[in-house]
């Protein structure tokens, strides 16, 4: 399909990586535009009688251009993607693209060297209770920048790769933390004491609970509003718009049962 002179090329890069796919639109002397969207970041591609000629990725309202464009789209390890045959770029970012492949391939190199989370949209924040960690200069000033954004946001700057490394140093080091961004919206339940020993466990319809744990892909607390604790939640069947509440936690909260409560699932 590559080697053809027009038509249209899909695909995952969870399946053909950014590397060996522009590699092998370069081998087939393709002309057209390379098209990447993830839920956080788009990228694009122009190719010109197998040369790249134009390379950039946006965020929001950050964006790169040129080869580290490419550094960054090496990167990533799922996204769609799509080769728009014979569309033209809108500028040239990259002169002597037959240098590509040896600079996509240092960069695919030095991503697999790091422990980053393959989803980007996570976000960045400083652990609850963490350790204390020594940390030089330039990490206390990425460190400083990052908490409540994506990780895309962040490496979307110049300097990927150097970013790229201090976010993995980070993260092993315990300084930071990536989360998934819930955007679950409040459930109101009625309260349902459960009868039996312990505390600190909140109980929801597994139905629910299946339903969170597919959005968030994340383990999760659950965040009750009122009184605003946050307590474990465990799944438990056939009680529908309940939310389950141990004695001792009940007569903690002084809560009674039928009382409404909103509840969110908290990372």
């Amino acid at each position: 399909m590559l080697g053809q002179p027009s038509g249209h090329l899909e695909g995952n890069l969870a399946e053909f990586p950014f590397p060996a796919l522009v590699g092998a639109l370069m081998g087939a002397g393709r002309t057209g535009r390379l098209r990447i969207r993830s839920p956080y970041l788009e990228g694009e591609v122009y190719l010109r009688g197998g040369q790249v000629v134009h390379a950039r990725v946006q965020s929001g309202e950050r964006s790169l251009e040129g080869e580290e464009a490419l550094d960054l789209l090496a990167g990533l390890k799922r996204a769609p993607f799509a080769f728009e045959a014979e569309a033209l770029p809108p500028h040239t970012t990259l002169l002597g693209g037959l240098a590509v492949p040896a600079r996509l391939a240092e960069a695919q190199a030095a991503w697999q060297a790091l422990s980053l989370p393959s989803d980007w949209g996570y976000v960045l924040r400083l652990p609850t209770g963490g350790k204390e960690v020594e940390l030089g200069p330039e990490a206390l000033r990425v460190l400083a920048q990052v908490e409540g954004k994506r990780i895309a946001e962040v490496l979307l700057a110049p300097g990927v790769l150097r970013l790229a490394r201090i976010l993995h140093t980070l993260l092993q080091m315990g300084a930071l933390e990536a989360v998934p961004l819930v955007e679950v919206p409040p459930v109101s339940l009625l309260v349902l004491p459960i009868y039996g020993p312990g505390s600190g466990v909140a109980y929801v319809d597994e139905a629910l609970y299946a339903e969170w744990a597919r959005a968030i892909r994340h383990g999760f607390r659950l965040r009750l509003k009122p009184p605003g604790v946050v307590m474990e939640v465990r799944p438990r069947p056939n009680i529908p718009g309940r939310l389950g509440l141990l004695e001792e936690d009940l007569k903690r909260l002084r809560l009674r049962r039928g009382d409404k409560v909103e509840v969110v699932p908290e990372v």
